[in-house]
């Protein structure tokens, strides 16, 4: 037992979802995306037993994400979704990472960069913007950007990408025209043959719901991690959660019946009973939402969360049960006595497994298994 609040990350559970995810898109490749501290998980240690595990490509959002994974040792192709500016492409273009371009004025800026480079060209995936109305070229103009890609010889066109908006919803309406504007625009480019030879679409929730989509390859985020990006998408893979987040009991209180607990006296004992005081709050990612909304696993038995939840602590009713001062305390995650799931504690307050995930702190040690 561990007298800590940390946060376990099971690296085999990670190898087990990789290989179902393989298994479900074959024959199309798998391109992990790791941003975000591989969404909370840490990205060197995932991206460290991913390239053992076979992969020799990763997404990130940022230059400095990227950069990270280069000092860390991590050689494979790394592909930076975000946009890069004029004083981080030069450093991209030496490390090797490949470029997103968004439209006109990233192309100017890459010839730029590489007309101090001698003997370097930078390796570019074209960003497309199919309907999610985020980022990217729109399907009308993505030919007059292929033209001028393959005049340059600034660049090497390896990939063309977009991204869905409600992939993970069950009506899937608007994601099948947004696969109908994308491969419209594959299929012009290939007709005056320049198709790059990477062309990717679905992430999480197309993998599991839209096959038509794997194209070259896919994307997956969160179903990585063990997690389904919604309620409405399939459980087509049979994914474990790779982050159980736990803590301990560190005090038992006898309290007795109408007694207040915690900041503003959100919750009051109805009876005599036994509060746990745990030291996990929100500044260890334990949003305040769960303010009475909440419940953790203490061996195999669930229990509420009472109370506002503090920056540093949280109090659950434990009732007359043996709990004890040491017991481990699941807060997300698996264990041999239950489970809770991500995706479950996000609904109750509205949010979603990424935001869970990537809101525990730094604070919170990261342990990890099968490393």
């Amino acid at each position: 037992m561990k007298f800590m609040t940390y946060a376990e990350i099971n690296l085999d559970n990670l190898a087990h979802n990789l290989r179902r995810i393989r298994e479900k898109v074959a024959p199309a490749a798998v391109i992990p995306v790791v941003k975000a501290d591989a969404y909370g998980h840490g990205a060197t240690a995932v991206a460290g037993r991913l390239v053992r595990e076979g992969c020799s490509i990763f997404a990130v959002a940022r230059f400095e994400e990227a950069m990270e994974l280069r000092e860390s040792g991590i050689s494979t192709q790394i592909l930076v979704l975000g946009r890069l500016f004029p004083g981080e492409i030069a450093e991209a273009i030496k490390a090797g990472l490949s470029i997103t371009i968004f439209g006109p004025e990233d192309l100017g800026w890459i010839e730029k960069a590489c007309s101090r480079l001698p003997g370097f060209s930078a390796r570019v995936h074209i960003k497309l913007d199919s309907g999610m109305g985020r980022v990217g070229q729109l399907p009308g103009e993505a030919g007059q950007l292929f033209e001028s890609l393959l005049k340059t010889p600034a660049c090497v066109w390896e990939g063309l990408y977009t991204h869905f908006a409600t992939a993970d919803e069950r009506d899937k309406t608007f994601a099948n025209l947004q696969l109908a504007r994308f491969s419209e625009v594959i299929s012009s480019a290939l007709s005056r043959g320049k198709r790059p030879p990477m062309v990717h679409m679905a992430a999480s929730g197309a993998i599991l719901d839209l096959p038509r989509s794997y194209f070259d390859a896919v994307r997956p985020g969160i179903l990585l991690y063990g997690h389904y990006p919604s309620k409405e998408s399939s459980r087509s893979i049979a994914t474990k959660q790779v982050m159980s987040f736990k803590t301990y009991v560190a005090h038992l209180r006898e309290m007795p019946g109408g007694h207040s607990v915690s900041y503003a006296r959100r919750w009051t004992t109805p009876c005599a009973t036994k509060i746990a005081v745990l030291p996990v709050g929100y500044a260890d990612g334990l949003s305040r939402r769960f303010t009475n909304n909440g419940e953790v696993l203490i061996g195999a038995r669930r229990y509420p969360i009472v109370g506002s939840v503090t920056m540093d602590c949280v109090m659950v009713d434990v009732g007359r049960d043996p709990v004890a001062v040491g017991d481990e305390v699941l807060l997300w995650g698996e264990t041999a006595e239950g489970t809770i799931q991500a995706l479950d504690a996000a609904e109750r307050i509205g949010a979603i497994p990424y935001e869970l995930t990537c809101g525990v702190s730094r604070r919170v040690a990261r342990v990890y298994v099968g490393a």
